[in-house]
């Protein structure tokens, strides 16, 4: 089934970290191999680690992403320079605020986490992961 992708906040050949849903929630996604993360497996580029979010985590990590996707516009629209980037001037303080908060939120916990392979897609404009967990 495929889910909604709400952010990828680390691209590297693909999507590496972000929020997305899992089973109908929304969890943190990192891409093990990518992080460097030893979580006692070995790692491919396609497998990540999912811990699940608290609402009030995923509220920010919507806000901040919608903060990079304003600057992203008028990144294109030729209004502000690579130089602000990743936020307009006036989004720079709460920007900072909520960078502050998720620096210690959006991380993997590997008590809590789910291991699964994701196949990313992109369908009109938005982006959506399908899982398959590995056990």
């Amino acid at each position: 089934m495929k889910e909604p992708v709400y952010t990828i906040t680390d691209w590297y050949d693909g999507p590496r970290r972000g929020v997305a849903n899992f089973d109908g929630k929304p969890y943190y996604y990192e891409c093990q191999w990518y992080a460097g993360i030893d979580a006692g497996f070995e790692a491919v580029p396609g497998d990540y680690l999912l811990t699940p979010l608290d609402a009030e985590t995923y509220q920010l990590a919507l806000e901040d992403w919608a903060i990079w996707e304003r600057w992203e516009a008028a990144f294109a629209a030729g209004t502000t320079t690579q130089a602000t980037h990743p936020t307009l001037p006036e989004d720079q303080a709460r920007h900072d605020e909520i960078e502050q908060v998720l620096l210690t939120k959006l991380v993997t916990n590997l008590h809590f986490c789910q291991r699964a392979t994701g196949r990313f897609h992109y369908i009109g404009g938005k982006s959506f992961v399908e899982w398959t967990t590995i056990l």
